[in-house]
């Protein structure tokens, strides 16, 4: 490991993510949007699970525990359903989403209100594009959508998940230095 590496608690993952975001820009610059959104989920992905792990192993705002409790309060978790699957470890994009936005009004910064709704409606157009390309339906061997139209909905979803990509970051560091402001006021 060279001495910068040592100097950066999260050298490589910060390598990872400059190159996540090279090949990003890449992809939407030469039309590969689909890829480009699946870039975007990783990277959304890897964002709200760092957040769940924030909140509960570094500032102990919850636990996971009641992070599970509470998602199972939902209505599409509630028996006979399954509870949720969901870990510091692992949890689908689905899942994380409504992780966080349990808390969220509590967050503050009123220009990020909207991000949870935002970030599973962008969700829902990522699992078209992820899996509509070539899907048509059996009985009737017909598109819902002609080609053109599709990849246009793909730049749009490529489009919405980089500027999402870009706000989920700016709103977490927000959350996270006001805790360290609110630490450093009560004299931690």
């Amino acid at each position: 490991m060279n001495r910068e590496a040592e100097l950066l608690p999260n050298y490589e993952k910060q390598l990872r993510y400059a190159r996540a975001h090279e090949h990003l820009k890449r992809a939407m610059d030469g039309g590969f949007h689909i890829e480009a959104a699946m870039i975007c989920e990783s990277i959304i992905t890897d964002r709200l699970h760092s957040h769940l792990h924030w909140r509960v192993e570094v500032a102990k705002l919850c636990t996971m525990e009641d992070v599970v409790a509470r998602l199972s309060e939902k209505k599409m978790f509630r028996p006979p359903k399954k509870p949720p699957e969901i870990s510091l470890e692992k949890a689908s994009l689905f899942i994380l989403i409504l992780a966080v936005g349990l808390d969220f009004k509590d967050h503050g910064f009123e220009h990020y209100q909207s991000l949870p709704i935002r970030l599973d409606k962008w969700r829902e157009c990522r699992n078209e594009i992820a899996h509509n390309m070539t899907y048509t339906r059996p009985t009737s061997k017909t598109y819902d959508v002609a080609f053109d139209e599709f990849m246009a909905h793909a730049r749009e979803c490529a489009t919405e998940g980089k500027a999402l990509t870009a706000h989920l970051t700016n709103w977490d560091r927000l959350v996270r230095d006001r805790y360290k402001r609110t630490l450093k006021g009560a004299g931690g």
